[in-house]
């Protein structure tokens, strides 16, 4: 299926979720869950492809260079003093949700038995999820390189469709979990870390401050390509000189460099695009949903299912059951989760659906955090078990 024929599906399921959130039925749910579900249903009646083992080019590169772009875009209205605010708030819960999945992945060998179906594979594959859902997708094919896990096809393809699914699924539950906690958890006062957050999804999608013109719209576009491209070159260099910096971290750097120069601030409409690139992120992430997939797999399906479903249901109830001890924030909660299940770029889509700027940078940081140390706590997970 062509590029343009998936976009042709995408870009009205975006605009059809929209439109259904603002109607009194669907309004809680909120157009970014809808997003979801109507992406996921549409790839898995087979509208369009699924996110599967050979995923469309178009799915890549929205992930890969327009996650990033919103991320730049979103930030160019961050404020540096109110940082510390949000972040050490973040940080905990960050790692409170680490401990959760050394906890749940720990805790699904152990209640699904993976010794018995894994063999020698158990400890690797345990790790390799540590990994992942502390750092992200970079952790999980170390850690499967490293032991190999490679060769055996059939298990790493079937490890991958199960945590694409998976993580999507859960990605869907953050966006409606705050809400439900709220009957034990107190709000606390949005940190103003953003100029002008919108109040609603739907706010932020129709409305600005004021009206963005072509020419703001078109300088934006032109510095966040350009950033992130620069951010992926020096990332390049610096790799070469063996210092290994993400490249999700210089863009920051760029995005907020950017954002305390004049001329810049002046421009609108980096909330409008920044949101909408939201929106397809969230796209992808339906299309990840692969059911199909998962049925191929037969009786190694469910247990990979019954595996990962496990060590994310423990991360959950570790992370915000610990939160509804000490009475946390459960925004902060939640993009955390994402931070530690999905990596850095997933926090974008959270962030902005729940109508919290001011965590999207803490959220960004603390997910590069896991992605720094996610190899090593998977290793020693290995180690542990072995």
């Amino acid at each position: 299926m062509s590029t343009l024929s998936i976009l042709a599906v995408i870009l009205p399921a975006i605009a059809l979720a929209q439109w259904l959130a603002g109607k009194p039925v669907l309004r809680k749910i909120g157009g970014a869950l809808l997003v979801i579900l109507l992406v996921a249903l549409l790839a898995n009646l087979g509208v369009i492809p699924t996110y599967s083992a050979t995923p469309p080019p178009v799915y890549g590169q929205l992930l890969s260079v327009g996650a990033p772009v919103s991320i730049f875009l979103l930030l160019l209205d961050a404020h540096l003093g109110a940082l510390k605010k949000a972040g050490l708030p973040m940080i905990l819960a960050f790692g409170l949700g680490a401990l959760g999945t050394v906890s749940g992945v720990m805790g699904a060998a152990w209640l699904t038995g993976a010794s018995s179906w894994l063999g020698d594979l158990a400890a690797p594959f345990t790790g390799r999820f540590v990994a992942t859902y502390v750092g992200g997708s970079a952790n999980f094919n170390a850690l499967a390189l490293h032991y190999d896990v490679v060769s055996s096809g059939a298990l790493f393809a079937g490890a991958n469709a199960v945590d694409n699914t998976v993580t999507a699924i859960w990605m869907g539950a953050l966006l409606v979990l705050p809400a439900l906690l709220r009957a034990w958890l107190p709000a606390r006062t949005p940190v103003q870390v953003f100029e002008t957050p919108a109040d609603t999804e739907s706010v932020a999608l129709a409305t600005e401050a004021s009206r963005p013109d072509l020419m703001s719209l078109a300088a934006l576009l032109a510095l966040a390509f350009s950033a992130h491209a620069l951010s992926l070159y020096l990332a390049q260099l610096l790799a070469q000189a063996g210092l290994a910096v993400p490249s999700i971290l210089i863009l920051t750097t760029l995005a907020l460099l950017a954002a305390q120069l004049p001329m810049v601030r002046r421009l609108d409409g980096a909330q409008l695009l920044g949101t909408y690139g939201a929106y397809l992120f969230l796209a992808v992430i339906g299309a990840l949903c692969d059911f199909s997939a998962l049925l191929a797999l037969g009786e190694l399906g469910l247990r990979l299912v019954a595996f990962v479903g496990l060590a994310v249901l423990i991360h959950g109830l570790v992370l915000f059951g610990g939160g509804l001890l000490i009475k946390a924030d459960p925004d902060v909660l939640a993009v955390a989760s994402t931070a530690n299940v999905g990596g850095s770029t997933t926090v974008l889509p959270l962030a902005r659906s729940l109508n919290r700027d001011e965590l999207l940078l803490p959220g960004i940081l603390v997910g590069s955090l896991g992605s720094a140390v996610g190899t090593y706590l998977g290793f020693a997970v290995v180690g542990l078990l072995s």
